[in-house]
């Protein structure tokens, strides 16, 4: 008698690039990432569910794994995630009737995830309480902004069952808010960040991420200028986006009127090869953020074997340790982070040494990893039934 075999249909939800030479932040690197391991799995049918803005939805099927772009009006986005975006997703979910929905965010994918009434997985990236607040992001669109994801943020913690936090950190600040179960399961890299050369070109520091209040650009500069009295040749370059336009302007000023433009280069946000290069030209990799939950690009930098300068917060000593794979100071300790930097930059040797420790450090987030954690989650949530 013949046997057959039903798949279990995992629906990944959140961020996913429509040209995956343009990758848009961490988020969509470890979705990317995750898919790219789950659709290796025989017995799982493979759906994304993600919003892009346009006018008409796009199905693609590729490598075993069907992506759902569903289209979004070209509007502020908290305009559209509790109307038009909230409506579509959910009633995407329905169409596709899956045995799990992984939702990557809380307000948004998560909120949506347990609306369906589907088995679901919420994943915290980021805690939003914090990443919006208004010492940080005072501006009225952020409040607006504020005032929409944090209530459905808050009832994703009182009422998802099942919750992934990237890092102890985020787990011990949302616990005292949730009632579900919560589990670690950090961040993956993707491969090929372990098979980059070292092409390095000395005294190069990098940083990766958007321009805004809570990466902590400002106070990095200040250390370049520090940095540039014993090396006069010391050169910067920080890749990513402008998020805050105000902010940008006032770094490009202080560039200015500290006759650091030679040796600070604003690249722009770069594609995914480009961003590749700058990590294997890099001797340094920093990030000096006030408010950190995971920071991939420090397990990424890891892996390519940089040794690390970066801020002692949020969930950042769960990626660095201190004085193996990189460095940490104290958020605003200015002095101290020019000091750690010039450390390194003078001791080839050493950056050798901890860029080896990283590199074995960062097998810990490889995505074949990741991704079998949450295959096995994904079957436990299924068998348990558990619904929002």
């Amino acid at each position: 008698m013949k046997e057959y075999f039903v798949k279990m249909r995992v629906i990944i939800l959140g961020q996913y690039p429509l040209d995956m030479k343009k990758i848009r932040g961490g988020v969509e690197t470890c979705i990317i990432g995750l898919v790219n391991e789950l659709k290796k799995y025989s017995d799982i049918e493979l759906h994304v569910i993600t919003k892009e803005i346009m006018w008409e939805n796009i199905t693609k099927v590729e490598d075993n794994v069907t992506i759902h772009y569903l289209a979004s009006p070209p509007l502020p986005r908290f305009v559209t995630i509790k109307t038009i975006d909230q409506h579509k997703t959910i009633k995407k979910i329905k169409e596709l009737k899956p045995d799990v929905v992984h939702a990557h965010m809380t307000a948004g994918p998560g909120y949506c995830a347990l609306k369906s009434g589907f088995p679901n997985i919420v994943t915290v990236h980021g805690i939003t309480k914090e990443e919006y607040d208004p010492k940080i992001r005072p501006g009225l669109l952020d409040t607006i902004r504020r005032m929409v994801a944090v209530p459905m943020e808050d009832y994703v913690f009182k009422h998802a069952k099942v919750l992934t936090v990237v890092s102890y950190y985020v787990k011990k600040n949302i616990k005292p808010f949730c009632k579900g179960e919560i589990y670690i399961i950090p961040n993956g890299i993707r491969n090929e960040f372990f098979e980059i050369e070292n092409n390095e070109i000395e005294n190069m520091l990098l940083f990766v991420g958007g321009i805004e209040p809570r990466k902590s650009l400002l106070n990095l500069l200040k250390a370049v200028k520090i940095i540039k009295k014993e090396i006069p040749d010391v050169r910067l370059h920080i890749v990513g986006s402008v998020r805050k336009q105000r902010y940008y302007n006032s770094l490009v000023e202080y560039v200015n009127q500290n006759n650091l433009n030679d040796n600070i280069i604003f690249k722009g946000e770069l594609s995914d090869e480009e961003v590749k290069k700058e990590f294997s030209e890099c001797s340094v990799f920093v990030l000096p953020s006030k408010v950190e939950s995971f920071g991939i690009v420090l397990a990424e930098a890891e892996a390519c074997g940089k040794p690390v300068v970066a801020s002692n917060i949020g969930g950042i000593p769960y990626v660095i340790d201190d004085n193996e794979t990189g460095f940490l100071v104290e958020y605003g300790d200015i002095d101290g982070f020019a000091n750690k930097i010039l450390l390194l930059l003078n001791d080839k040797n050493l950056r050798n040494k901890i860029g080896i420790a990283g590199m074995e450090k960062a097998k810990q987030f490889s995505n074949k990893d990741i991704a079998k954690r949450y295959y096995n989650l994904y079957n436990a949530v299924i068998h348990n039934g558990k619904r929002k």
